[in-house]
């Protein structure tokens, strides 16, 4: 795990700014450092050693002439059965890393090369012969990857942060990424903070070319599209029988490491089958760690302990200080995302890792089952709102605007009103805007400026080719129309980002065995029944847990991972929040109406309920906030 930038075409003082981006990428990779220039182009990168830690597996690295060459971020799970097959094509290689494989199939097979990758990664290729550029992320979107494209030159980075150092690069502030960033709290690739910089989508390639003009061109190309193709036959037998099988796999093919590794056993079920899972193929042996957190809403430790006995691993519960929420340490770790981001759950993860650090430089953890077999609570949702739309849309129009007068009383009218207004319209994607945005239409209408941008619904429309029967059910379109969201959307943009910017910010490698590539596609390959029913959510993994956990861990209900913010930062950071955002020195006016956000920093800061707002969507509105005047402070 590591970081990687450079860039191609002419870039002034070259050697000057290849430095500062090593430099800020430091905290990705503490054990090396390499660069590798040429007049037209730069790699470089910053060392997390994991496999083959000699002078081997030092990046850059080239092909035997030296004329394609590679900086990589990430883990390539079947490098081995790679590495056979070059060398049978009489390829030599001279260490055991897993990044070494890769200028060797550019070789063979071009840039469709990434296919043939079963991993996570972000990279980049340079071939000198062809003046080339290849950068590729992987299907799910695990590691980052930004690009600055202008007319010299294409610059790229693992962080926004690097790219900012860079000369001539537009840092204007996007206002359509900020405008989708306040409903959803991410900002979806490929847009970022700023005009000039791109983030490079799950499963796309960028080919960049220098022309004879010495101009960079490129173009965008997908290597992966994921597809929901439900199996109508599977039964809940069969299915929990074939998951627990590709478990077992995608867990021993992700355990390859030459340094410390365990795993982070969070006290939930996907997390405790991957640690079932590495204990098993470690024969014994497997480290593992919990955090336990002072309120007990937000702790599973019990849970952790009791799985830790049943596998019979060496593990260790660590405790999350929860004198942590100062105003500079909140403010650094958003600042540190490089942009705009308000999933509050960073600030568990970042100290999880930061504690984990200690201990392993590898963590397996149980992101991505949620995602790939259903386990979130609009699942079972959606059998509810599908039975209300056998009704006429004219019942639910009528009722709405029943509703209207009562607002008056209080929000919470308010949001019932636009809820029976959206099943009015009995539009899918207005159903997925409603589950999936923090402030929903009418909020946001009214919170921001910026009225006459393209809307937010275009994002959670449907993008993916699915494979459903004429015959699917209005249940099966809206389970695979929410489950395409949840993972183009939320767990590229939001979920896997924070979880890399948590860990590597503390040089800590994360491994998600759960999105392994095959055990991935057979979740997607479930039916709704297969995913929810009234009772419980995530149908499969929970019938595998019952075989193989504590019954009282195999039935516990989902927690969130998180800390309530609004207990976890100190007073002085409610005094500094209320100081900066609405002093006059706040940024906050040239994004948002003042008489829409200062109830909210004033419910925050004051320690009581804004009606009609959860009490995480308030701490969660209140740094949404922050982290849109931080940006753009930074800017101007």
């Amino acid at each position: 795990m590591c970081g990687l930038a450079g860039w191609l075409g002419i870039l002034p003082n070259s050697e000057y700014y290849a430095q500062r981006l090593a430099k800020a990428l430091h905290h990705r990779g503490p054990d090396g450092r390499g660069i590798q220039s040429w007049f037209h182009a730069t790699l470089i990168h910053t060392r997390l050693s994991i496999i083959d830690l000699s002078q081997a597996g030092a990046q850059p690295l080239a092909n035997e002439r030296d004329t394609v060459w590679t900086v990589f971020n990430g883990e390539i799970y079947n490098h081995r059965e790679i590495r056979s097959e070059l060398e049978a094509k009489g390829h030599i290689l001279k260490g055991r890393s897993d990044s070494e494989i890769l200028p060797h199939l550019y070789e063979e097979e071009g840039w469709e090369f990434v296919k043939r990758l079963r991993g996570m990664f972000a990279l980049a290729i340079y071939d000198t012969q062809t003046k080339t550029l290849v950068l590729a992320r992987d299907r799910f979107g695990i590691k980052p990857l930004f690009y600055a494209p202008e007319n010299n030159f294409l610059a790229f980075s693992s962080e926004i942060r690097a790219l900012l150092m860079l000369p001539d690069i537009d840092l204007q502030p996007d206002r359509q990424a900020v405008y989708d960033f306040a409903a959803l709290s991410y900002i979806p690739a490929p847009e970022t903070f700023y005009k000039g910089i791109r983030a490079l989508q799950p499963g796309e390639v960028l080919v960049g070319q220098l022309d004879a003009e010495k101009k960079v061109t490129y173009n965008l190309r997908s290597h992966h599209q994921w597809a929901i193709t439900p199996n109508p036959l599977l039964n809940i037998s069969e299915a929990a029988d074939k998951a627990e099988e590709l478990l077992r796999t995608a867990v021993r093919r992700e355990m390859e490491s030459d340094v410390p590794l365990g795993c982070l056993l969070s006290g939930g079920i996907d997390s405790s089958l991957v640690s079932f899972a590495a204990q098993e193929a470690l024969h014994g042996g497997l480290q593992t760690f919990n955090v336990r957190f002072q309120d007990e809403a937000f702790d599973e430790t019990w849970a952790a302990v009791a799985m830790a006995k049943h596998i019979g691993s060496h593990h260790e519960t660590l405790d999350m200080s929860d004198g942590q929420g100062t105003w500079d340490h909140v403010t650094r770790l958003l600042l540190h995302a490089g942009q705009p981001f308000a999933d509050t759950s960073l600030f568990a993860v970042n100290g999880v890792c930061r504690l984990l650090r200690r201990h392993v430089t590898v963590a397996l953890s149980g992101d991505g089952g949620d995602e790939g077999f259903g386990g979130y609570n609009f699942y079972w949702q959606l059998a509810k709102i599908s039975r209300c739309l056998v009704f006429p849309s004219w019942i639910w129009s009528s009722a709405s605007h029943a509703m209207e007068p009562l607002t008056y009383f209080g929000s919470s009218f308010g949001q019932l009103s636009e809820r029976l207004g959206v099943l009015a319209k009995d539009d899918n994607t207005a159903i997925m805007q409603n589950l999936f945005c923090w402030i929903r239409e009418k909020e946001h209408r009214r919170l921001c400026r910026d009225i006459d941008l393209l809307p937010v619904r275009r994002l959670l429309a449907p993008h993916w080719d699915n494979h459903l029967s004429p015959s699917a059910s209005r249940l099966e379109r809206l389970s695979a129309h929410a489950t395409e969201v949840n993972i183009r959307m939320t767990l590229a943009n939001d979920f896997l980002f924070k979880v890399d910017t948590a860990s590597m910010k503390e040089s800590l490698e994360i491994r998600v065995p759960m999105l392994d590539e095959d055990l991935f596609a057979f979740g997607l390959s479930l039916p709704h029944n297969l995913k929810a029913n009234s009772r419980e959510c995530k149908r499969v993994l929970r019938e595998v847990s019952r075989r193989c956990l504590p019954l009282k861990v195999a039935n516990k209900p989902k927690m969130g991972f998180g800390i309530p913010v609004d207990n976890w930062v100190d007073s002085d950071f409610k005094r500094n929040l209320k100081e900066t955002l609405l002093g006059s020195h706040s940024c906050l006016p040239e994004y948002f109406h003042p008489e829409a956000y200062r109830p909210i920093i004033g419910s925050f800061c004051e320690g009581r309920p804004l009606p009609g707002v959860s009490r995480q969507g308030l701490y969660q509105r209140a740094i949404m906030l922050l982290a849109v005047h931080l940006a753009h402070q930074g800017v101007v």
